[in-house]
This record gives C-alpha cells, structure tokens and sequence, in this order.
C-alpha cells in the first residue's frame, strides 16, 4: 500500500468534507486526520513473540453551531461517502449538545520550522530489521551475564502524516516518524528471582542502539539481587528520571492544566506570579525541540508550537493551555491542545487516541531543566537517604497524593548505595515534594512527552516492607 497516495487521496476528500459543513451553515468546522504505518515485534521470554505491519488511516469532525454547540465523529472508512458522513454525524451531535461558552478553535499563523521529526529509514523499515533489532536487544542482555533472562519487549516504528484543517483558515499538514525500543528482564540465582527491570527509548531516528538497552537491563538486574528490607523512615530521597517521569511528572501536568485552573481544580489556580516549587526549579514545554519525541510544528488543534516557561526558578509563569482554556482565561493559547495525551485514561483505553478523541490539555516535551552533578554525585554527599529508580502507582488528580510502590530502588548510606530495598512504599504529596528539592541532577532522559533529570528531595516518607 502507497502511504503517499493515501495521503493525498485523504487530504483531498477531508477538504471536500469541511467545504461541504461551510455551506451548512455552521459556525465553524474542523477535521484532523492521520495516515500512521505502524512496524512492531514483541518479545516474550527470550524469543520473538509476534511481528505485524499494520497502515491505519482516519478522521475526527469538530464541528460548532449557534451558541457553541459542539459535536464530535470520526471514522476510519476512506470512502467520500464514510468522511461525508462522519462531518454530518457532528453536525447532528452538535444541534443536541450543550453549550460550551467558552470553545473557540485557532486561527492560522505561521508555523515554525522544527528539525528532526522525520527519518526516511524508519518509514523504509522492514519487519525483518525490526526482527533483528529485537534480537540483538535480548542477546545483549542474557550475554551480559548468564543469569539475566530477557522476559519482555517491544520495537515499534511508526511514520505517517497528521493534518488540521479548519474554517479560521488553518491548513496543516506534517509527515513524521518515530521508534521506540522497550527491554525487560528479570535474574534467576539459587532459587531467587529478581523483581522485573527494564529500559527504553524513544527517538525520531532509527537507531535505537538496541545493544545498550539490552546491557542496561543487564546490569540493572544483578543489581537487584539479595535485597533487603528497610525500616520506616523520613529524609532524603534521590528520585531518578524514570520515576520522575512517571508519578511526579503527573503531579506537575495536572497542576499546569489551563482547563483545570480556570475551574479552580489546579492546586495553582490564580497562583500566577507565585513560587509555587523550589527556587532550583525551572520547567519549560518546548515543541520545537530538534528530534524531541513529542516535537511537532502544530498542534492538534493548528496552532503554531512554541517554547513557553512555565515554572522560572520557582515562580509560576505560564499553564498549559489550548484554544479554549486560553480563551476562557483571555490569555495566549500555548499550543498545547493533544489528542494522544498520556497517562492511564479508561476512556482513551476504550475509545482510542489520534483522529477518534477529542484534543486535550497535554505537554509536548515538559522539561525540568538539569542541574550541575551527576546522580552519581548526588549520591556521594547523602549520608542516609533513598534511590528510587521506579517505583509503581499513580498521582492522585488535583490533590497530588501519591502512594506509591517501591519498584526498583536503593539504600544508600555515607554517600554509597548499600544493597537493594527489598518491598516498601514511597508516600506524601507531589506538589509538596516539589517544593523540597534541594538539587537537580545532571542526568536527563527523554521519555514520551517529557525529558526531565533525576531530583533530591528532603523529608520523604519512606514505609519499610
């Protein structure tokens, strides 16, 4: 199948589609759709378990009548009379919908160019490369040492098209590409068997350096043997960017949520201007970020990418907002609107993401900015305190509590890592550790929509097993 050709056989019908709901009279009209080839192979105890190639296609109708109603379908049928139909079906949703005072949809302006978001091999990708490079991930890790066992994986690529269009004049499309590489393992020893430990990348390009991921799991695996147990205690903590990533990064989306500040739900509503973390703290979203995982010249709803601050050295700056929020707040939409948001959503779980959802509130590439020392020198100035790699539970929405797990973490005393901690929890409120960080580390990872370092943060409750 000629994914340029159905690209150009899409595009035509979907700008046929939004002429058709002009003449309708309609208040406004959008389209957003996406032509995606996908190339994956899993893994599952030391072999390759499945391998498909699959080309998917679709478009998702936003369209808005008197009084702001609006209606929402989509549909992955690419006949004109599929698309023709979909554009009807949010209409007739829109007529019975109530009102939403606040939409509002961009208008056009110009985008900026962004490097990096397409590599020509990925989108010549065979099932067969991607075969080898699983491989060579597994290999990498049970030769490292011969009690590591690959247990799980997965080498994804994906290129295709994403196109807005809109009746402000908004007329958008990008072709991009992206892979991801995921490696888990466990170690086996007299008996004993580690807990789960896994690397990954995310990358616009096609080298996924499978051999380091798979010694990275190799070494994070023997490290996990003879674990012991830890008694309760409160003091510092060492949260690495995995688990940075994870809980604590959802703390920081849901309390920039323009949407959510508006209604008062964001621990930070009307707290612009304030410090509301650490003064060692400065956060930005960039979309322009050369090869950034989540770098894009336009939205999900159209408007032009930007580089905005949000947290300067502690202060408040800026929420994350799309069209609507930021009209609701009369200030500048952010272009933040996303329609492959992440997090454990049943919703999107049920539905899906891309042209069937409806765009929301999301970063592209939230970034702390690091700090001066490796996390290994971090480490070295800690008498008594934690290391939590990963750890496995969820941020509580708008209140931040998280109770969380410990998945992969260390005890480290007198500036050294003693041995692996053996169950425990980690427990306390995000939005309160956020204001106890005392060092950034140096070391930064890039993960699906943020790329951020490894943080030490005073008085943690640690819960011993």
């Amino acid at each position: 199948m000629d994914i340029d050709k159905d690209w150009a056989s899409l595009n035509s019908l979907v700008h046929k589609a939004i002429k058709t709901l002009e003449r309708k009279n309609v208040t406004h009209a959008e389209a957003f759709f996406t032509n995606t080839r996908t190339t994956e192979v899993t893994i599952r105890n030391s072999e390759i378990l499945t391998q498909n190639k699959i080309d998917e296609s679709g478009v998702g109708f936003r369209v808005i009548v008197a009084k702001n109603k609006v209606g929402f379908a989509c549909t992955n049928t690419l006949s004109e009379k599929a698309i023709l139909d979909a554009g009807e079906k949010a209409l007739a949703i829109a007529k019975v919908s109530s009102e939403s005072p606040n939409f509002a949809l961009p208008e056009a302006s110009k985008t900026p160019k962004v490097n990096g978001l397409f590599d020509s091999r990925i989108a010549e990708i065979t099932v067969e490369k991607a075969i080898d490079i699983a491989k060579r991930a597994i290999d990498s890790a049970e030769n490292f040492d011969k009690r590591v066992i690959a247990k799980d994986g997965r080498v994804l690529f994906n290129s295709g098209y994403r196109g807005i269009i809109n009746t402000l004049g908004v007329d958008f499309e990008e072709p991009e590409t992206k892979a991801t590489i995921y490696l888990g393992g466990i170690g086996e020893q007299n008996g004993e068997v580690t807990c789960s430990c896994y690397d990954f990348k995310f990358s616009r390009i096609e080298d996924l350096e499978p051999e380091n991921i798979g010694e990275n799991v190799g070494k994070m695996v023997i490290e996990m043997f003879k674990p012991q147990t830890l008694k309760t205690f409160q003091g510092t903590v060492i949260f690495g960017s995995e688990a940075v990533s994870y809980q604590l990064t959802d703390v920081l989306v849901d309390g920039l949520n323009g949407e959510s500040a508006f209604s008062g739900r964001s621990a930070w509503a009307r707290k612009l201007g304030q410090t509301v973390v650490s003064e060692n703290l400065t956060i930005t979203d960039n979309a322009t970020l050369e090869k950034g995982f989540a770098s894009r010249s336009f939205d999900d709803e159209g408007c032009s990418s930007q580089h905005t601050t949000l947290i300067r050295k502690g202060k408040l700056e800026s929420f994350l907002h799309n069209a609507t929020s930021a009209n609701a707040l009369k200030t500048k939409n952010t272009a933040n609107a996303s329609r492959f948001p992440g997090g454990l959503d049943t919703a999107h779980m049920i539905v899906g993401n891309g042209y069937r959802a409806k765009p929301e509130i999301y970063p592209s590439n939230l970034v702390i900015h690091h700090g001066d020392k490796m996390k290994e020198e971090l480490v070295s100035e800690i008498t008594k305190g934690v290391l939590i790699e990963s750890m496995a539970g969820f941020a509580q929405k708008g209140s931040g509590i998280i109770s969380a797990q410990l998945s992969r973490a260390f005890y480290i005393q007198n500036g050294e890592i003693r041995y692996p901690i053996k169950g425990g929890m980690v427990s306390g409120v995000g939005f309160d550790w956020f204001k106890q960080v005392s060092e950034v580390g140096k070391d930064v990872k890039q993960f699906p929509n943020a790329i951020v370092p490894s943080l030490l943060v005073n008085e943690v409750k640690v819960v011993g097993a």
